[in-house]
């Protein structure tokens, strides 16, 4: 989908969404939440590598997509940030002493790195997301059954526009800087580095909720990750080969569905019935 829509959507946030939204999985709650966390000051970064990046650029249809690329996670970071608010305001207010660091980390790789290394690093973690999209996707029923249809609708939302602008970052590095051996250094980094940023984030949370120190809530844990990792890593290896295209990569056809309904909906965000995730998409509401 080279065709990219900014969706600006009004998600709700209201007071009793609670930090553990899906009741059953605390710790993947939590590891969401992680997740959630850093999107307000990674996403800025990606955006102005881009927009770094398009000025580089002649080809007037890639530097619409990069621009809408720009446009899509805007939005995301914005209803993450909103979502961060709660999880801080509901108890967990030393998150807001994390969020200070990573505006520090980030603002220093800003500083000491080139441009290429930040596109590298912009291409690389959208190979990650997409990654991460179609797991979320394929796995959820197990994820995301039963938990708050809100957040729930937040997230998948989310990868779905990862999925759909899963080639935009790449093609702007390919533009810019091409180069198989730094792309491929992109991809780790970056994904290593967010996700040590995530689990600094839903440990915090983890140690205050008591759950950290707890080895039956340790094992629920360990189970989660190596799930991920047992599904991510594969599919990382995939997108190292060198002449990886995003473009290869066929969409789930729910994120085909979820894009259809978002536009039979007018622009109303498919709120999910985590109740049962493996029915069609019902009719788009507003979130």
């Amino acid at each position: 989908m080279d065709e990219l829509t900014i969706r600006r959507i009004p998600f709700e946030f209201p007071e009793d969404i609670e930090p553990h939204w899906n009741a059953a999985k605390p710790e993947w709650s939590h590891m969401v939440n992680g997740a959630s966390l850093v999107m307000p000051y990674l996403e800025p970064y990606l955006i102005q590598s881009v927009r770094a990046g398009m000025k580089q650029i002649e080809d007037p249809e890639l530097k619409a997509v990069a621009s809408d690329y720009c446009g899509q996670e805007g939005q995301h970071f914005r209803q993450h940030k909103r979502f961060n608010d709660l999880l801080a305001d509901k108890g967990y207010p030393e998150l807001r002493e994390l969020e200070d660091r990573m505006t520090e980390g980030y603002r220093r790789i800003t500083e000491k790195h080139s441009l290429r290394f930040h596109l590298a690093y912009a291409a690389g973690f959208e190979s990650m997301a997409l990654v991460i999209g179609h797991w979320l996707v394929r796995d959820r029923e197990y994820l995301f059954g039963g938990s708050d249809p809100r957040v729930a609708s937040l997230i998948l939302w989310h990868f779905v526009e990862e999925i759909e602008h899963k080639n935009a970052a790449l093609d702007v590095y390919n533009a810019v800087c091409p180069g198989y051996f730094y792309r491929l250094f992109g991809l780790f980094y970056a994904s290593f580095h967010v996700i040590a940023l995530s689990r600094r984030a839903y440990r915090s949370m983890l140690r205050k909720d008591g759950l950290w120190t707890k080895p039956s809530s340790r094992l629920r844990l360990w189970k989660e990750v190596t799930r991920f990792l047992a599904l991510v890593l594969p599919h990382m290896l995939r997108c190292s080969v060198p002449g990886h295209d995003p473009r290869k990569i066929e969409d789930p056809q729910w994120v085909v569905d979820w894009v259809q309904a978002y536009r039979d909906g007018q622009g109303s965000v498919p709120i999910l019935d985590t109740q049962n995730l493996a029915a069609p998409l019902g009719e788009p509401r507003p979130a």
